[in-house]
């Protein structure tokens, strides 16, 4: 009893500890005093859809005011920038063209289909562009204060004097250098690029200028001509945590000893991240804040502007939401990925499923019956118990999981109100899930089969063996993908999600399916990772080389033979292969032991794959 009233009194006090730290940072905020200043200005949203979230500056700060680390009115909103600024580092001509429509949509191309006029991107990147160049003067305006100062936006690393790449139309980074010159700033700079790509443009434009150092730690260099002051790293595809944090231990104080700033502008790029859905590394959460804490750290004590760069999918605002957090409490607190957030939910859906089981209770107050253990769980007393989904959820057991999970109400929203839940016993060991769109039973939306595999000794798992989800109402407004009839009914998070927690109550170390095409994979990639290391490899240099493309492009180009390997010549297609989403702690170890990155890397350097020129 006394080690626990001492476990008990320990856990109260760093509750307390954290909220004081937490209000520390608020009132800090609220009252101007040295503490993390944070640039944002709401025009930096858009309502992207696609690989681009366009709200992922919100969504940090939503993250920080929603744990009561941040004041809600303590951001700082950068002035306008005005278009002679721009001109002093972009040159004219190119400038003018920025004013052409066919031009623009050239540029932001893929966001034209996103529903996004390209002129509002362009001004989101004027105004992110803006709020770098206000963090830097506030950074060298303020001696005493030490602490980074930290803009949502920006980044535009590939932009050049006279052109635009990589989405990228302004040089925020060479604009805030040059505004800082015009106040009066001559010290030396160091700009530290840690986005996956290269920053080329920012690297092109202070090529002749050795008061700026450009240091670049990125997958594949873009511009190897010569540059003054240019520290450049190239890693190589689906390099891991103990490669990329080795790399920044060997030449991080060697960027500070050439350059010896007065002035750091780092990129945070988020783009390294093993959950990103453009570039092909597998770094961990982990080591992105620790790459963090290593680059603020030794820039500590000079003039620091932090920006975010790169970062593609709904995950990519956590790591700048962790790494500010950091620097506001001094606490190091995993942010959640959104798909662990979603399962985190689904936990507490299930574990009121179960209380409700066993207490006997109603669903709600209002519900006038009550369920019973054989409802939920099946019938533990008939004499056939193939009735059971996976001989354990009875059809009203199945029913309330759908209603209870939000599947249902997926459904009715698509306007599937009459829809059918079919569950069926199959042969060979697999069990199956139908649902119609009514009671005639003509059209499926959903078909669904499981079955149990080994994968190896030990590991027992719950594989998909087919899953169908369509939505036969939905005609012509989306490019079908190979193998489809009708476009997806989007809810495969939701069904994922269910399939987990049955996989946890049911024992299982995890699910398992073999995607049959590679958008299918690309897909199911945000929450599985392919068992074999050469798999993964090969998934990876695929997606490196079909980079740009729509879902729908890449998998067209792969069917088509357009991948190819640049030594051989030789086409190179999607291979199915089994991918795993770990449950159990064990299966989990697996995937993040530094010996399997090890094996990813190995087998991803032996694969150099390219985009055959279209014809």
């Amino acid at each position: 009893m006394k080690d626990e009233a001492l476990a008990f009194l320990r856990a109260q006090i760093h509750v307390a500890v954290r909220r004081a730290r937490r209000r520390i940072g608020r009132f800090r905020q609220r009252y101007g005093l040295p503490a993390v200043r944070i640039v944002f200005h709401p025009s930096y949203t858009l309502a992207l859809r696609g690989i681009v979230d366009g709200a992922r500056a919100e969504h940090v700060l939503d993250y920080l005011v929603n744990h009561r680390l941040l004041d809600a009115n303590s951001t700082l909103r950068p002035p306008d920038l005005s278009v002679r600024d721009v001109m002093r580092v972009h040159d004219p001509e190119y400038l003018a063209t920025l004013d052409d429509p066919s031009e623009l949509e050239r540029l932001f191309a893929s966001r034209r289909r996103e529903g996004v006029d390209p002129i509002e991107i362009l001004e989101a990147q004027r105004a992110a562009t803006a709020g770098t160049v206000h963090a830097t003067r506030l950074a060298l305006e303020s001696p005493l204060t030490r602490s980074p100062v930290i803009n949502l936006g920006g980044g535009f690393h590939h932009a050049r004097r006279a052109s635009a790449s990589g989405f990228c139309a302004f040089n925020d980074v060479a604009i805030a250098i040059d505004r800082a010159r015009a106040a009066g700033f001559r010290d030396n700079v160091l700009v530290v690029d840690f986005d996956a790509h290269q920053g080329d443009g920012t690297r092109s434009i202070f090529a002749d200028d050795p008061s700026v150092t450009t240091y670049s730690i990125h997958a594949q260099t873009l511009d190897d001509t010569f540059a003054t002051a240019a520290l450049d790293v190239e890693l190589g595809a689906a390099i891991g945590d103990e490669t990329y944090l080795g790399a920044i231990e060997e030449t991080l104080e060697e960027a500070f000893a050439r350059s010896k700033p007065k002035l750091v502008i780092y990129l945070a790029g988020a783009d390294v991240a093993s959950t990103d859905l453009l570039a092909d590394w597998r770094v961990t959460a982990d080591a992105i804040a620790e790459r963090d804490r290593r680059v603020l750290a030794r820039a500590s004590g000079i003039p620091t502007v932090m920006v975010l760069a790169g970062g593609y999918g709904p995950n990519a605002f956590r790591y700048t939401a962790r790494t500010v957090a950091w620097l506001l409490t001094g606490e190091d607190v995993p942010v959640p990925t959104v798909e662990e957030a979603a399962l985190k939910s689904f936990r507490r859906i299930r574990r009121s499923i179960e209380d409700m089981a066993l207490r006997g209770e109603p669903e709600s107050r209002s519900d006038n019956f009550r369920i019973s253990e054989s409802d939920l769980y099946g019938d533990l007393y008939a004499k056939s118990p193939d009735r059971r989904f996976l001989s354990f959820y009875s059809p009203f057991g199945l029913e309330l999981a759908f209603e209870r999970y939000g599947l249902a109400d997926h459904l009715r929203s698509r306007g599937y109100d009459a829809f059918v839940i079919d569950g069926q016993p199959k042969a060979d060991g697999q069990q199956g899930v139908r649902v119609y769109a009514d009671s005639t039973r003509h059209d499926v939306l959903i078909e669904l089969s499981l079955a149990e595999r080994v994968v190896e000794p030990g590991a027992k798992l719950l594989s998909i063996e087919w899953l169908l989800l369509q939505d036969p109402k939905r005609t012509g407004d989306a490019p079908l993908l190979p193998g489809q009839k009708h476009p997806g009914l989007g809810c495969l998070r939701i069904v994922v999600g269910m399939l987990v927690m049955a996989s946890e109550r049911l024992g299982y170390d995890g699910l398992t399916l073999v995607p049959s095409h590679f958008h299918v994979a690309a897909q199911a990639r945000r929450l599985f990772t392919f068992f074999d290391a050469a798999d993964e490899a090969h998934y990876l240099a695929l997606m490196n080389a079909t980079r740009g493309l729509s879902l729908a492009e890449a998998s067209a180009r792969l069917l088509a033979g357009d991948v190819v390997d640049r030594q051989t010549g030789e086409a190179q297609k999607y291979r199915p292969a089994r991918m795993v989403l770990a449950v159990s702690e064990a299966m989990k170890a697996r995937f993040t032991d530094p010996a399997f990155s090890r094996a990813v890397e190995a087998e991803a350097r032996q694969r150099d794959f390219g985009l055959r020129a279209a014809v």
